[in-house]
Order: structure tokens, then C-alpha cells, then sequence
């Protein structure tokens, strides 16, 4: 009996060639080129990359030099371009037929789907942040003397940041509902029949003549 070949695992891009896939993508987005972009970054990273380092940056997706993008470097980038942090890190989706290489993975790598755990949270790790979240910015208002010298809370300082959480909570909800039903219109269709067949189940059947 012919054994049956494994098909190969899909290839593979670390966490760095997602940045630097993303980099390109918000590169477009902006419409810059390599030396716009480079020009829009330098006051964030204290230096100006070069047409090369930049170029470097971007060809790490195709593997081979794989460029190490910094903490510092990501958070100059969400800067420069004013995207959020977590778009740099967006996972490669069905198209790029790309999963995420991870040590503990294997040669499989991590399902995209599960990089959104650690990009926008969970159900569970949500509240942890939220919780702490809640604590900052301390102390929360400026004090102000009254002309009796009494102490008075004044505005606040800066407004409480935890209610932006639900946004990365919003965006998790859509994209597992597209997961399962592939988009809003045919969640909100599904919805809509179920909602109608409850509704059926419910009326008093007509009694028999």
C-alpha cells in the first residue's frame, strides 16, 4: 500500500515579518513612499532610517534577514503613522495563507485567528486590564483651594482610559461572528429567521374544528 504523503504545513511569519507586512500595508495606507515614511518616523525613532534600513525593514516578510523591530521602534511607528499598536500586529489573514511561528508551535505554527488573543484580548484577560486600568491615572483629579482654604476636587486631570476597552471588545465580538457566519448581514439574517421560528414556536396552535 502507497503511503500517503503529509501535505506540507502552511509557511510561516514571525511576529517580526507581521510587523514588517503591516509596515508595508500602512505604508499604502498613507500613500507614502519608502523616504516619506522614513521622514515620518525619524523624529519618533531620534534618527533618519536610511532608503536601505528601510527597505530592510519591509523585505523581513520574505524571510532570509529578518529585521528585530524594538518595543521603542513599534510604538514610534503607531506614532508616525497614527494607527494603533495592534495594527502592526494584525495576524496574516486567509489570503497570505500565512500561519504565525511561535516557539511553541511547531512546524504549523499558531492559527492567525489565535494572535487576536494576544493583539485585542479575550473575554477573560480583558477584565485584568480593565481592572487595571482603573487605577490610572493617579491621583484622578487636581485639588483646588477654596478662599476659605478648604480643599476642593477640581477637573480631572485626564479622563479615565478603561472605557476604551470596549472597542477591542467590540472588534473581538465581530470578528468571531464572522468567523462563524462570515459576515454582520448574514448573522443579522440567521438572527432574524431563528427570532421568527422562536416567535412561531410560541403562538397557541388554532384549535381543530
Amino acid at each position: 500500500m502507497a503511503r500517503r504523503n503529509r501535505p506540507a504545513p502552511r509557511p510561516t511569519w514571525s511576529p517580526n515579518q507581521i510587523v514588517a507586512h503591516n509596515l508595508a500595508k500602512a505604508r499604502l495606507f498613507r500613500g507614502w513612499t519608502q523616504a516619506q515614511a522614513a521622514e515620518a518616523c525619524a523624529p519618533h525613532l531620534g534618527k533618519l532610517l536610511s532608503p536601505a534600513s528601510w527597505s530592510l525593514l519591509e523585505r523581513s516578510v520574505d524571510g532570509g534577514r529578518i529585521r528585530e523591530i524594538t518595543a521603542d521602534e513599534l510604538v514610534a511607528f503607531a506614532r508616525a503613522f497614527d494607527l494603533p499598536i495592534g495594527f502592526f500586529l494584525t495576524p496574516p489573514s486567509a489570503w497570505d495563507n500565512h500561519a504565525v511561528a511561535t516557539p511553541d508551535a511547531g512546524p504549523d505554527g499558531l492559527e492567525p485567528i489565535e494572535l487576536f488573543d494576544v493583539v485585542i484580548g479575550t473575554s477573560e484577560n480583558l477584565a485584568a486590564w480593565s481592572d487595571y486600568l482603573k487605577s490610572w491615572p493617579a491621583p484622578g483629579h487636581r485639588a483646588e483651594i477654596l478662599p476659605d482654604g478648604a480643599l476642593a476636587n477640581a477637573r480631572r486631570i485626564q479622563e479615565d482610559v478603561h472605557p476604551r476597552l470596549a472597542g477591542p471588545a467590540a472588534l473581538r465580538a465581530r470578528l468571531l461572528i464572522q468567523e462563524q457566519f462570515g459576515d454582520l448581514d448574514a448573522a443579522r439574517s440567521v438572527l432574524e429567521r431563528l427570532a421568527t421560528a422562536l416567535d412561531q414556536l410560541g403562538d397557541p396552535q388554532p384549535e381543530q374544528q
